[in-house]
């Protein structure tokens, strides 16, 4: 309960506290609030130290207002920086988000001709294929779809769900992924992906086709990553090449 008897401004207790429920999950992005008179009538306060408080929420970006619909936890997007090479684990937790994860697939496969080229293998190959779902702050983001040489055939045997893939190579075989070449486009989900993702089947989402590479030069994958981008923002700095 807010203390009128401290320094501490009631608007400014009440953001802590909201704050608190919004971190611990508690309140849960896009969950809706309770209106005005129900948290003033919850927190013993006026109206207008709700709408202070609230307000303040919104400028931080943690709470949204929608027209007649009322006020709902945002949710955070994850954000991607063009300029750097990092794992999703690493970005989630750059950005105070909690990665997490949940493995799909892994399976040994005959790689089709596009993949066995772009791989460096020969046509016939066999690979290692794995998908996994990505979660920033308990939401699905990103949909996974990697193809690896078969001299990785040992990522079978170890667990990625709520670990980094680069860390485990980089700890563990000194293996650093030091480039990625990417492309991007617009797709649209499928049934699977839209059951994953939490979307509308048709509903637009951002294609990246990637082709990372190791220290030595050889690549290591060939894959995908379907983003949901109601929760992706990707950060692309341009200059002038003299």
């Amino acid at each position: 309960m807010l203390d009128a008897k401290t320094a501490t401004p009631l608007y400014v207790q009440l953001i802590e506290i909201l704050e608190r429920q919004i971190a611990f999950g508690e309140l849960e992005a896009g969950e809706r609030l309770p209106s005005e008179s129900e948290l003033a009538k919850q927190f013993g306060v006026s109206i207008i130290t709700v709408r202070n408080a609230v307000g303040e929420l919104c400028k931080r970006g943690l709470l949204e207002r929608k027209q007649g619909k009322g006020t709902f936890v945002r949710k955070v997007k994850y954000m991607r920086d063009s300029r750097t090479l990092s794992s999703f684990t690493e970005s989630c937790r750059d950005q105070g988000m909690i990665p997490g994860g949940r493995t799909l697939e892994k399976s040994t496969v005959v790689l089709n001709p596009k993949i066995a080229r772009r791989l460096e293998q020969a046509p016939g190959s066999q690979g290692i294929y794995m998908s996994r779902l990505r979660f920033a702050d308990r939401e699905p983001v990103i949909i996974e779809r990697n193809y690896f040489p078969m001299k990785y055939a040992f990522l079978m045997e170890q667990e990625f769900d709520n670990n980094s893939l680069f860390e485990f190579l980089k700890e563990t075989y000194q293996v650093t992924v030091t480039r990625s070449d990417k492309e991007i486009e617009m797709c649209r989900a499928t049934n699977t992906e839209a059951e994953l993702l939490k979307v509308p089947v048709n509903a637009p989402l951002i294609l990246v086709k990637s082709t990372a590479y190791v220290q030595t030069g050889e690549p290591i994958y060939v894959g995908t990553q379907v983003m949901n981008g109601e929760r992706f923002t990707l950060q692309i700095t341009q200059g002038i090449v003299l």
